[in-house]
């Protein structure tokens, strides 16, 4: 009985300390220090929340910069389904889907040779990627151009401005926020 006690007693001062005074004490720290990230990085406009930085957004419009295809189960970027999917890519389920993805750029921007990114053909493994590569958003310069009616140059310059670039300085490559992009497009749009 008197290992039982002890064992109890240690079991709820650790449920009171990892379980409570842990978990208050982060989200305190967050809150006061960090409060933009530590409520999900929410951008807002005009009071009204338009999307997060951190989870992508599904942008179908040929006159907007296009995300990182999205796997996730129910509906494109769904954080409560986040996964990727279980194709094989030696599979002929995989090509389908990836020639399906090629021909939709191709059928916007015919004119353009260039080989697409494997960043806009291929969703990630969460499937939530807000980011493409620097490249991708360049890539689709000429098709947003030609349907939004902005500027080649004015496109290359809020690419510019909402470049990420590598993790300090060396790590992976630049990326760009396509949500962040978009908005800006919107403005001067």
């Amino acid at each position: 009985m008197k290992y039982i006690k002890r064992a109890s007693l240690i079991f709820i001062i650790m449920t009171v300390i990892t379980g409570v005074i842990y978990p208050l004490t982060v989200t305190a720290f967050a809150q006061i220090f960090v409060p933009s990230k530590a409520n999900g990085s929410i951008i807002e406009e005009n009071n009204k929340k338009i999307g997060s930085k951190l989870i992508g957004q599904n942008f179908t419009n040929p006159g907007y910069f296009w995300s990182r295809p999205s796997e996730t189960q129910s509906y494109p970027y769904n954080p409560l389904g986040s996964s990727g999917s279980n194709m094989s890519p030696t599979g002929e389920d995989f090509d389908k889907v990836l020639n399906e993805r090629i021909n939709l750029y191709k059928k916007y921007d015919e004119k353009n040779t260039q080989k697409i990114p494997v960043d806009l053909v291929t969703a990630s493994a969460s499937g939530l990627d807000p980011d493409i590569s620097l490249r991708g958003a360049k890539y689709q310069v000429d098709r947003v151009s030609k349907y939004s009616k902005v500027s080649r140059e004015k496109l290359l310059e809020i690419i510019d401005k909402n470049t990420n670039s590598k993790v300090i300085g060396t790590f992976g490559e630049p990326t760009v926020n396509v949500l962040q992009l978009n908005l800006d497009l919107e403005k001067i749009k």
